[in-house]
């Protein structure tokens, strides 16, 4: 509210935008609320009507009509609350969807640590999965990471397919990516009992990251010709790579995972690796020479 104004003329130019929100304290409160000045905030002009809320900082008199008309976020009393409750609204109408209002009071320490702002923190399993729940609103994304047991290259593989990115570079090359991903974004990335070293992938700036101290969900991650060839075709390469490398050292189909290992090498330009797969799981030379007979 600018010298001069008062509520109403700050908030004119906010009814033809698609959020409006009035913050009312003793200070910004007119000394007179004319209905025709408030009227237009139950009836906005936009075509695609603006959505409008009342955030409460102070007690103050204001019509009982708006009280019951309009959103109401009271932050009287519990103001970190409220503003919680007004992050939700906003983003609920960003993604067109309803938001549950509900804070649990005993995971309040979660939301403190990692839904205000970005951080880190560990938690019961069971604690975390209601946290991960009832958090969804407000964050851009929450990742829900199966961990125990599993390397880098699949906890990051599995990052990427759940933020929907394509990693098909080596593992090194994918920490990176996802890395960079979570650090402009505000997710929340719950990694279920990991036994891995994570280092390179939780540089993670906006992203905040809860780990569980016991594992909720075990992930079963099948090791064949077949998992590898369909983790492949999915682009998750470094996954793959490791499920052939598994199974060459197990001796099951060598020559068909040579083969596999020798297109993911060539992909990636490790041109040494894939002619040293050749020579040593290629074809002998007289089975060679029977190709040109």
């Amino acid at each position: 509210i600018q010298p001069g104004q008062d509520l109403f003329a700050a908030a004119e130019s906010g009814l033809s935008e698609h959020v409006l929100v009035l913050l009312l304290s003793p200070a910004s409160n007119p000394a007179r609320w004319p209905l025709q000045s408030w009227e237009p905030f139950l009836h906005p002009p936009a075509a695609d009507g603006a959505k409008i809320a009342i955030f409460l900082l102070q007690d103050c008199v204001f019509p009982g009509r708006l009280r019951r008309g309009l959103r109401l976020f009271d932050a009287t009393a519990e103001r970190l609350t409220a503003m919680r409750q007004l992050k939700r609204w906003l983003h609920s109408i960003q993604l067109g969807t309803s938001a549950s209002m509900t804070f649990s009071p005993d995971l309040e320490f979660l939301y403190r640590a990692l839904a205000d702002r970005p951080g880190t923190l560990a938690a019961p399993g069971a604690m975390a999965a209601r946290f991960a729940q009832q958090a969804v609103y407000d964050f851009s994304a929450v990742c829900w990471i199966p961990a125990v047991g599993r390397t880098l290259t699949q906890i990051a593989g599995e990052i990427g397919a759940q933020l929907r990115m394509t990693l098909d570079g080596p593992p090194e090359d994918n920490c990176r990516r996802v890395r960079d991903m979570l650090s402009g974004r505000r997710c929340l990335l719950v990694l279920d009992a990991p036994q891995a070293a994570l280092d390179p992938i939780l540089l993670c700036g906006q992203t905040s990251i809860l780990f569980t101290t016991e594992a909720v969900h075990i992930p079963i991650d099948e090791v064949s010709l077949a998992a590898g060839r369909a983790l492949a075709a999915a682009g998750r390469l470094a996954e793959a790579y490791e499920v052939f490398q598994q199974l060459l050292k197990s001796g099951i189909e060598p020559q068909s995972c040579a083969r596999e290992l020798v297109w993911i090498c060539e992909r990636w330009d490790r041109l040494d690796e894939a002619n040293a797969l050749r020579s040593y799981f290629g074809p002998s030379p007289s089975k060679q020479l029977l190709l040109f007979s």
